[in-house]
Order: structure tokens, then sequence, then C-alpha cells
């Protein structure tokens, strides 16, 4: 299959969705056509009620020749003539201002071969009557039973036929919608997250084979993450290639200047072999900080977690510091309150905070102290342990808080050229999300930068 093969036009999901809604449209307009169509189609003639039977005849009897048989005349109780049709005349003679709707069923009786009535508005209208040389209709008003039963009949009718037939259109169209449209969405954020996860062949299903736009979605998305597998494991390759090419030519400089300072111990005190000795332990230094920070990013490592008493974790990060420069381990002051026990990563957790501090002192004012504090809280997550780092340095400029945490940035470029490239605080930033906690950084109102980190307490 052509992996960029286009969708063709009667293919389009765009054109089936339009060919749905004018669909369902249709539908609509249907059932609305349907129930005007009742409302406006013509009532049927049923039988003579027995009232009319009963009351009509003995009055016509009577009435004959007296000019009460005339259309408009009131002939006894509510009964009145609505029509008279001569056996002289052409066309029936009707009460005078009688609206059009009841002229219409008048002369519909008159078609009939015997007597029958027809409800009109709010009479009933009967004929046609043989009387007097002529046909007659005879209206009345309607009973209340006879107005319940019209209305009863007229629900019973057209709302059950209405209402299944919506819900027949509309059920139909969101199944088709469902199954033309919703479930493939759902499979592509399936997929998505899949290739997220970094899965090279994310289940798709048939999606791929489909002509429409969701079909070359899916196509596009199946060749996206092959792409990606394979730059991302293009990239381990490189990182990987590239340490051992960077780390096996610095360990040959780190030998040949151990042994030229074997030699005399007046070129160890030289400052051309301090700073060969400072900058290959730099470049050392960030190359691991480089492989560890892409290790993180792709997963590579899991934290190991063990059972970890802060104090003593402090303490040792401590005496590593008096190895440093200025006598770091003497300007660090630690916290002397209980702690509770964590359940994290040693390892991580001691890279996160080793970074912080030394972070604090090299951006810090020479000679200045470095704080550690650390207290147990209450989360919306549960306990935690929170761990302060605070500094007496100048801080961040607020704009540049919140890209603090980026790889190679620098708050202030041009000072601090010792200090690194830019990635401790990445590096720090990647190793807590790894451990389950959080890091911010933030000024502290009398001065200097506040680096707080959170882990959750087993």
């Amino acid at each position: 299959m052509d992996k960029n093969q286009r969708t063709r036009w009667y293919q389009s999901l765009t054109i089936r969705l339009l060919a749905l809604f004018w669909f369902l449209l249709l539908g609509a307009a249907i059932a609305a056509l349907y129930v005007a169509f009742y409302f406006n189609q013509p009532t049927a003639p049923e039988p003579l009620a027995a009232d009319f039977e009963r009351t009509l005849p003995p009055l016509f009897a009577t009435a004959q020749g007296s000019g009460l048989l005339q259309p408009g005349r009131l002939l006894v109780g509510e009964y009145r003539v609505m029509a008279r049709f001569d056996d002289t005349k052409l066309e029936p003679t009707f009460a005078p201002a009688l609206h059009p709707d009841f002229i219409g069923y008048i002369s519909k009786l008159f078609e009939q071969p015997e007597a029958q009535q027809i409800p009109v508005g709010d009479k009933m209208i009967a004929g046609p009557f043989t009387t007097d040389h002529a046909l007659l209709v005879i209206a009345r008003p309607l009973t209340a039973e006879e107005a319940n039963m019209l209305a009863a009949q007229g629900d019973q009718d057209w709302l059950p036929r209405v209402l299944w037939l919506s819900v027949g259109f509309s059920g139909f169209g969101a199944l088709v919608l469902g199954l033309w449209f919703v479930r493939p969405l759902r499979k592509l954020r399936n997929a998505t997250r899949e290739i997220a996860n970094g899965e090279a062949y994310p289940n798709l299903g048939r999606l791929p084979k489909r002509r429409d736009e969701l079909g070359e979605l899916a196509r596009t998305l199946a060749i996206t993450a092959v792409d990606l597998a394979t730059s991302r494991d293009a990239q381990r390759r490189l990182l990987s290639d590239v340490s051992h090419e960077l780390r096996s030519p610095l360990a040959r400089s780190q030998v040949a200047l151990d042994l030229l300072g074997d030699e005399t111990d007046t070129i160890r005190k030289t400052p051309h072999y301090l700073q060969i000795e400072r900058d290959i332990y730099r470049l050392g230094t960030i190359i691991d900080s480089i492989l560890w920070l892409s290790r993180l990013e792709n997963g590579l490592d899991e934290p190991v977690r063990q059972h970890v008493e802060p104090l003593p974790l402090f303490e040792e990060i401590k005496a590593d510091l008096g190895y440093a420069q200025d006598n770091w381990n003497e300007r660090l002051e630690l916290p002397t309150n209980p702690l509770p026990e964590l359940e994290t990563d040693p390892v991580l957790l001691r890279l996160v905070l080793e970074n912080l501090i030394r972070n604090g002192f090299q951006y810090g004012p020479e000679k200045g102290t470095v704080f550690l504090t650390a207290e147990k809280i209450t989360t919306d997550k549960g306990k935690a342990l929170q761990m302060i780092v605070r500094d007496e340095g100048p801080g961040v400029d607020e704009s540049k808080l919140q890209q603090l945490f980026k790889p190679f940035f620098r708050a202030d470029p041009s000072r601090h050229h010792g200090a690194g490239v830019g990635l401790g605080l990445a590096l720090c930033q990647r190793a807590t999300k790894v451990l389950g906690g959080e890091l911010q950084a933030e000024n502290h109102a009398e001065g200097g930068l506040v680096a707080t980190l959170t882990l959750p307490l087993a």
C-alpha cells in the first residue's frame, strides 16, 4: 500500500459526515412533514350519533313549510341548520358567515349516500338529512366527552409515531457516528499514547486501510512512530559512541598528566598543570551529566528504591564537599531536627541534593553559606519530606526563573564561567520526576535562590 496515497473525494470522511447530517436532517424533515400532514389531512366521516337520529326526525316532520329549515336558523336547543341543498338548485345554500373549513366538510357530507357526522373545530356537523324536497346539514356543539375522546385519539395516533421516528433516526445517526468517527479517534488516541511510551508499531487495527482522512492520519501516525523510534535509537547509539570516543582521550590525557606530574612535584604546582587538570575533570563531569540526562529522559534508568535516612545522607554529602574548593563543607549548614525515613533511590537523591548545594556555592558570594533545611509536610497527595537549599547569592531575575531547569540555560552567562554549562538544574529536575517528586526554584525575600525538593514518604 502506498503510504502517501491520497483520499479520493468519494472516500472522504467529510463527504460521508455531510451525507450523514443531510440524511438526519432529511429524516427530521420527514417527521415534520408527517406531523403537518396529519394535522391537515381531512377528517373521515363516522356513523351518526344517536342524539341526531332521536331528535331531528320529529323536528323535521313538524317544521316542514314553516321556514325553520333555512340555513343559519336555530331549530331546537343547540341544533342549527348549516346548509340546505334544494332539488331545484345547482348549488347548496350555506349559513351566513360560515368558515371555509365548514363549507368543505359540508360539501363532503352532501356527497354521502346516508347521514353521517364529522367533528370540525368545536362543532359536530351531520347530514345529509332529507326533508321538504331538500338535503340538510345540521350542527351542534361538541359534548365534553366527544371533545376529550377526539383529543385523546389525536395524541394516541401521532405522538408515538413521531417519538419512535425521532428515536429511530437519532439512534441510527449516533450509531453511525460512533462507528465511523468516535471509535477510530479512540484507537488513534491509544496509539498516540503507545508512541509516547516508545512503541515503534502502535496498535492501529484496520485504520491504515481506510480510504478517508482518518486512514491518512493512521498511516502518517504509523510512519511517524517508526521514524521516532529510529531517531530515538540513533540518538542512544550516538550518545553511547560519543561517550566512548570522548572518555577514551580524556582517560589517556589524565594518565599522561599523572605521569607528567610524577616526574617532578614542581610541574604539579604550576598554574598550567592545575588548569589542565581542572579542565579534564570538568569535561568528564559534563559528559557524565549529558549521559545521565539522556538516560533519564529516555527511561533507560529506573530508580532503585531503598530505605534512606536523610540525616546520614546529608552528612555524607557534607563530608564529600570537604574535597571541594574554598572549604564548602565548613560553609554548609544542615538540619538537626529528626526526619522521617524515605523510600527512594539514594543515588538519584544524592545527585539532586549535591547538585543543588554545589549550585548554591558556585553562584553564591565568596565565603557565603548554603543552608539545607528539611521538614515533614502534608500535601494533596499525602505525607512528604520537603528539603530546601538556600544560598546567599543575588538570586535570579524573576523572568528567568521558569527557564532555570532547561538544559544548557544559564541565568547569567557573563558570570561564573567555572560553574558549568547549565545542565545541573536540568539534571536535578529530570531525576526528581523519576523519583516521583517535585522541584521548584524561587527567590528568597532576604536575597538568594531557594530550591525546594519535595519527595513523597513511604
